[in-house]
């Protein structure tokens, strides 16, 4: 989940990160990163005491396009990022970044505002479940539940309000996925018996494959 903390100078960004960084760098993975307009802090800094707090990494971003393994902008350097949790210090105008403002500055999409550790730490792990539901659906979004897309279908669930069992995509028994070009294909278990025995029985015809617990395939059509 993504969370960025936003205020003035001086407003107790890098304090509060530390302390949620403290309370669940046990349970899940921390990655920070931070808006530096001025420059990159040196050791000492608000990144050396973020791992010091128990982040695993810390990503410094001075402008509006950044290098991170590949370039890109915010947006896709935050969703490169494999960690449980991504706090975002700074960026107050980036809209799809869910915030809390620590004072009355005008930021974009401020969910909470105010510096209650405790109700921001529920926050988190409501946002943490959700996703983890999210996991479980097929993310076809093709609204045949009634919701507008799976993220409103999972928190439906998450509140009480809905269930797995509405999706007719859902399959909890699924043991293949696919995608092609990119996009998730859904198979029934007839199909997904088909391919995975073909497969396998295709496999264990090859010389020094024993057993098969798990296959991965990619297939890119030269041109």
């Amino acid at each position: 989940m993504i969370l960025g903390l936003c205020g003035k100078s001086n407003s107790g960004k890098t304090m509060l990160i530390e302390q949620l960084i403290s309370e669940f760098r046990d349970k899940f993975s921390i990655v920070v990163v931070k808006h530096t307009p001025h420059g990159v802090d040196h050791a000492g800094k608000d990144s050396y005491r973020f791992r010091a707090a128990g982040a695993e990494e810390v990503v410094l971003l001075g402008e509006e396009e950044a290098r991170f393994k590949e370039p890109g902008n915010l947006f896709s350097i935050v969703h490169s990022l494999n960690y449980d949790v991504v706090f975002v210090e700074g960026f107050k105008r980036e809209k799809y970044i869910p915030k809390v403002c620590l004072d009355d500055s005008d930021c974009e999409n401020c969910v909470i505002r105010g510096r209650d550790i405790e109700k921001i730490k529920e926050y988190i792990m409501q946002e943490l479940a959700v996703e983890k539901i999210l996991k479980d659906l097929p993310n076809f979004n093709c609204g045949e539940c009634g919701h507008r897309n799976c993220e409103e279908m999972a928190r439906a669930i998450y509140r009480g309000e809905d269930d797995f069992r509405n999706c007719r995509y859902w399959n909890p028994d699924a043991i293949i996925s696919v995608k092609v070009n990119g996009k998730d294909i859904y198979m029934g278990k007839f199909a997904q018996d088909v391919v995975v025995n073909t497969v396998k029985g295709l496999l264990s015809s090859f010389k020094g494959v024993k057993d098969i617990n798990s296959v991965e395939i990619k297939i890119k059509e030269k041109k």
